[in-house]
């Protein structure tokens, strides 16, 4: 498959995502949460990744699973803001190619990026779509596909309180602090 039909498949994924959102009613009970969790995370769709993208085999998890996981895993004790800021990073690295492919598993699985899958197998970490939190997860993966603004076009983020500051952070610009993280926009985007 040339990179032009996956960055196609791509774009079909999300639209499949963001026009769920419109045709499925989002309730605050948690047993339709559970509904729009599980019924989101069963997209069958798939994107091929070019050879060395990622440090892992192919993941077996929806592309919406796949980042959800990322959300749930890196803001798990976050806000929704939080999620939603996270998110929109990993949206703000496709749509900018920004250490990405322009595809979900190409940017949430690509060696040293997102600390979650450094040394885990994404195979390890299975959906729950009856955990709230990562109901919650999924819920701001696919509102940020509207390209709303959460963090300025952020495309970096760390949590100073876990990790010494990086050197990125002493080049970049900080945009957002949102719960524990510190967003950062690069100068060149």
């Amino acid at each position: 498959m040339t990179r032009n039909q996956s960055l196609l498949s791509c774009t079909l994924i999300i639209s499949i995502g963001a026009l769920s959102l419109c045709l499925i009613p989002i309730s605050s009970t948690p047993a339709n949460s559970a509904d729009m969790a599980m019924l989101l995370s069963s997209s069958t769709l798939r994107s091929p990744l070019p050879q060395g993208w990622i440090h892992a085999q192919e993941s077996i998890h929806s592309d919406d699973t796949l980042a959800a996981l990322t959300i749930y895993l890196e803001a798990c004790g976050e806000s929704f803001a939080g999620k939603l800021a996270v998110a929109a990073v990993i949206r703000n690295r496709m749509t900018h190619k920004y250490h990405s492919d322009g595809t979900v598993k190409g940017t949430v699985l690509r060696a040293k990026q997102f600390e979650p899958w450094i040394g885990r197998n994404p195979e390890e970490v299975e959906f729950d779509p009856t955990n709230q939190k990562m109901q919650e997860s999924l819920l701001a993966w696919n509102l940020v596909q509207d390209g709303r603004k959460v963090v300025d076009g952020a495309v970096l983020f760390y949590n100073p309180q876990l990790v010494k500051t990086p050197r990125w952070a002493q080049v970049n610009r900080k945009v957002k602090k949102i719960g524990r993280h510190e967003f950062f926009n690069k100068h060149s985007i």
